[in-house]
């Protein structure tokens, strides 16, 4: 080994730069091949979608057909984002801002202030949404007597409220006789949910000054399973931020201006002006276009193809309120189906001179002095804004900006004296403590159930939660070739969603005149490796005279580990956006691949079709219990992430085939609500499902497949760490009780350790046989 790793050194220092680049360009992209067919796929069915809804709008010629367009897909885009939910709940309107809120505004606390000759600057601390607190500066204008506008600005995803072009903003507005709000979005600033706030020699390699915008991957998985949203929050803070500018009675509140930066900052603006009629304009840089899969969740949007809320849509329901469409670098508006949409739906109102455009120059891959790169909001746009906001609002445009920044510290809001005051709750506290209110309300409604009714009423709960799931009824079997010592390789093609599904059926040994039992396994890693990695588990199901069929649905079998195939930053995380995007979580469309194979086997005519069992696999490394995991997401080495697929699919596809004798999950998740137990959250993106913590988790579901036979074997948690006795018996002490009054007791086995591959296969064989 030692002599082919240094032929391997010795090829790699005479290979040229370009060509180790090109190699290893070629080596990633094969290792993501089939999750990289699926988001093309999945790509395409989005921009199909885009397209319809294009046309549709295109042809709405009057302002009434035009508002019951918007207004659907506006509501559609309250639910994905969570907003106003509580009050749906009760059948009531949710009023701007609430009693509760306002009281909540009466709170803030004003920690420092700055003063100067042109404006002075407060430090505030205020409750936001779920009451964590907003720190924020408030610029406020000197010497002026009358009502001012105020402006109220989301930041980019660079850098939070202390950057220095916000800085200059906030300065020359308050100058000019403007009330300026700069906040740290969630996760930002003051809000970070992560440690690395300075730079450290243990993290020398890291860009430690993008954490904030890297921990939006962990933040955006933990608020999706509890039906939060990153968007919805940030919005709802922003509303806060309103609520804030409202009581102040130094504010006009008829001139409220919202302004999104560029690198997301349009994005949130966009969202919170649509929904929010208190504003009277809303800037937004660079939103517009079909959104891609991106492993930033307020980049594109849940159920945005299915509910319809495409940013055009978002943007053109801000008419007849002013808006200003930015770009920040060069523009052609005659290319801009964006600009198109906008320009048509302001004409329906006449009010043409309410839509404007800035733009800057050069493009995104230059770096001369022409193209207009920024941090937030470049003095090339703000020159071009600074016209716009005279006439619209009287603002006079400025003689010169008030550049000088300030130093970070002194902007800062959260004093030694505050933090005794405000209570600074971390987001997966609170999604923690959402978790738990929404699990024990569910579960008051499944105990009231009859014994024998309560797992389907779980499916019943899980049917808005998941999606479809019934097995694809058209398909045929595309290819099916025999391979080496009694194998089969048959492969499916779907034509419902044009999707091939991969199995790989290995027979008994020996010959038998019955037909045999099968066990359907699946792995994240793919069935060769799982073949290779559990040969001896598979070879002990064929001695024991059962058939075992590894199952490859949509995405699966690429078969690496590790942050460039399976983290942030991999074609997964994307993928995973766009199934979203589409209103389905990844995993959905894979349970139902599954129950199509197990209803492609009970068909065949060599197989016993009612004695099946599933078998979901991890092959994925665990991380030790001991060295600390609290690492930068884009440190090397990084920690190793869990693959929950299997066991989560095999559990929830168990719930769904009552004929399903017994389950067998290795390595599988502990739960998901362990995800939420830590800033930190090691497992991949495609394995979360959106707001199935409304409803259950997976003990729950364990519970629900009373009395059949259940086995899990080294669970883990959302570190991928493995799961400690106390902690597992703690999360499935239901699941316990259900097989206990059952008379089951026995049937449910939670194993700390790895038990025999012939141990497994005998107990599979054993319930296979009743």
């Amino acid at each position: 080994m030692s002599r082919l790793m240094e032929l391997k050194h010795l090829v790699n220092a005479r290979l040229s730069p370009q060509m180790r680049t090109w190699l290893w360009e070629r080596k990633v992209a094969m290792g993501n091949r089939r999750i990289r067919e699926l988001g093309k796929r999945l790509s395409q069915r989005i921009h199909e979608i885009a397209q319809q809804d294009l046309i549709e709008l295109m042809r709405i010629r009057t302002k009434a057909e035009w508002e019951l367009f918007r207004d659907t897909r506006r509501d559609a885009l309250r639910r994905s984002l969570g907003i106003g939910r509580e009050y749906r709940e009760r059948g009531r309107a949710e009023p701007e801002c609430a009693e509760p809120e306002r009281a909540k505004i009466a709170e803030r606390i004003v920690t420092n202030i700055i003063q100067n000759e042109h404006y002075q600057i407060d430090n505030l601390v205020f409750p936001g949404h779920k009451r964590i607190p907003i720190t924020a500066n408030l610029y406020r204008p000197v010497g002026v007597h009358g009502k001012t506008p105020a402006v109220l600005i989301c930041h980019s995803h660079h850098h939070p409220k202390t950057e220095i072009e916000l800085q200059c903003i906030g300065m020359t507005f308050a100058q000019q006789g403007c009330t300026v709000l700069i906040m740290d979005l969630l996760g930002h600033g003051e809000r970070r949910q992560h440690p690395f706030a300075a730079h450290h020699d243990e993290w020398r390699t890291c860009r430690v000054d993008r954490q904030d915008y890297y921990f939006r991957y962990v933040l955006g998985m933990q608020m999706n399973m509890v039906g939060e949203s990153l968007m919805g929050w940030m919005v709802q803070d922003i509303r806060r931020g309103i609520d804030l500018l409202c009581a102040d009675p130094q504010v006009n509140q008829e001139h409220m201006i919202l302004i999104g930066a560029v690198a997301g900052g349009g994005d949130i603006a966009a969202v919170a002006g649509a929904l929010d009629d208190r504003v009277t304009a809303v800037v937004a840089f660079n939103f517009g276009g079909v959104p891609a899969g991106d492993w930033d969740s307020t980049r594109n949007l849940p159920d945005t193809a299915r509910g319809g809320f495409w940013p055009w849509v978002i943007l053109g329901s801000l008419a007849p309120r002013r808006l200003i469409y930015g770009k920040e670098f060069a523009w052609n508006s005659e290319q801009d189906l964006t600009w198109k949409c906008l320009r048509q739906i302001y004409a329906l109102y006449d009010s043409r001179d309410s839509l404007r455009s800035v733009h800057g120059s050069g493009r995104v891959s230059g770096h001369g002095p022409l193209d207009s790169h920024c941090t937030n909001i470049g003095p090339i746009h703000r020159q071009q804004i600074y016209p716009i906001f005279q006439e619209w609002f009287g603002i006079s445009i400025p003689a010169r900006e008030l550049s000088p920044p300030l130093d970070e510290e002194a902007l800062y809001c959260l004093t030694p004296e505050s933090r005794q005051t405000v209570r600074a709750r971390s987001v997966h506290e609170v999604c923690r403590e959402v978790c738990h209110e929404q699990l024990e309300a569910s579960r008051v409604k499944r105990e009231s159930q009859a014994a024998n009714a309560s797992s389907a009423y779980l499916q019943h709960q899980l049917q808005d939660i998941l999606g479809p799931l019934a097995p694809c009824s058209t398909y045929r079997v595309r290819s099916k070739r025999h391979g080496i010592g009694r194998s089969e390789y048959v492969v499916l093609e779907v034509f419902e969603e044009n999707i091939s599904l991969r199995m790989q059926l290995l027979w008994p040994s020996g010959l038998s005149d019955t037909s045999p039992p099968v066990v359907v396994g699946l792995a994240q890693e793919g069935n060769l490796e799982l073949r290779k990695k559990r040969r001896s588990l598979i070879q002990g199901l064929r001695a024991c005279g059962i058939a075992v069929c590894l199952v490859e649905p949509r995405g699966i079998g690429d078969g690496r580990h590790g942050e460039l195939y399976r983290g942030r930053i991999s074609p997964s995380a994307g993928v995973a956006a766009n199934s979203l995007m589409l209103g389905e979580s990844l995993l959905s469309s894979r349970i139902r691949d599954l129950r199509t194979v197990i209803a492609y086997l009970r068909n065949h005519k060599a197989l016993d079709g009612k004695r099946f069992a599933l078998w979901g696999e991890a092959l994925a490394p665990t991380n030790s219990s001991r060295p600390s995991l609290a690492v930068p997401l884009d440190a090397s080495p990084y920690p190793e992430g869990s693959e929950p697929f299997g066991g989560v699919v095999a559990l929830l596809a168990a719930l769904y085939e009552p004929d399903v004798l017994a389950v067998y999950v290795h390595r599988g998740l502990l739960s998901y609500a362990s995800v939420l137990d830590h800033p930190f959250a090691y497992l991949p993106a495609d394995a979360i499902i959106r707001r199935i913590l409304e409803v259950a988790d997976l003990p729950d579901i364990a519970a629900a497949l009373v009395p059949r036979p259940l086995r899990l074997e080294r669970l883990v948690d959302g570190l991928n760490r493995p799961a400690g006795g106390r902690q597992v018996e703690a999360a499935y002490q239901r699941a316990r009780a259900a097989y206990d009054r059952a008379g089951a007791a026995g049937c449910l086995l939670i194993e700390s350790a790895n038990e025999s591959a012939e141990t497994i296969a005998e107990w599979l064989l054993a319930h296979l046989r009743s």
